[in-house]
């Protein structure tokens, strides 16, 4: 039985409109999808209702164990950071003391460490370099690496560290993504089939 596949997205500033547009053109395709996103720790986070109105499959934010299932969104809350554990979703409050969000590298390395599913990783528009440390453990593990096309990205350093560190596979307009989604599902498959 081949493995299920897990789309993880990464982004910050500027990360919220190329988000949307994915989800627009996002199927339901027998994948799971986790958005990790810089958030403002103080108000509460509107991302998972957001999301879902692009969205053609169900959203919801993780709670504190969420066990991960096809053709779902799972979207990071506020305050937090986040690891995988199998296929279930942990996550631990963040410290506030530590100004540096890293949240997505945190994430992205867990899911080199301990993982039951292909990975197709995803970076889009942020500011600084979260996730370029995550996806080189994922590259390294046989996930797939994707960056958002620069000019497409209101901020460019986070796909900029993407492409810099050699690791993209594919870099995408947000649009043209889930396409080029469903042609990797489709290899992945095919190698155990």
């Amino acid at each position: 039985m081949p493995k299920k596949t897990l789309i993880v997205l990464g982004a910050s500033a500027g990360g919220i409109a190329p988000l949307c547009e994915f989800f627009d053109h996002t199927l339901p395709d027998g994948v799971s999808y986790v958005v990790t996103m810089h958030l403002y720790p103080h108000q509460k986070s509107l991302l998972t209702e957001l999301i879902q109105k692009h969205a053609a499959i169900e959203v919801c934010e993780v709670e504190s164990k969420t066990k991960i299932e096809p053709n779902k969104v799972y979207v990071m809350p506020e305050n937090k950071v986040m690891a995988i554990m199998g296929d279930m979703l942990v996550l631990t409050p963040r410290d506030l003391n530590i100004k540096l969000n890293m949240a997505i590298d945190i994430f992205f390395k867990s899911l080199a460490v301990e993982c039951n599913f292909n990975v197709i990783a995803i970076v889009l528009s942020g500011l600084g370099h979260d996730g370029t440390k995550g996806i080189k453990a994922i590259s390294k593990n046989g996930g797939i690496i994707i960056a958002q096309e620069l000019f497409t990205a209101e901020h460019e350093s986070m796909p900029q560290g993407v492409i810099d560190s050699g690791y993209a596979d594919f870099i995408l307009k947000p649009k043209k993504m889930p396409e080029q989604i469903i042609r990797i599902v489709g290899e992945f498959n095919s190698r155990l089939g």
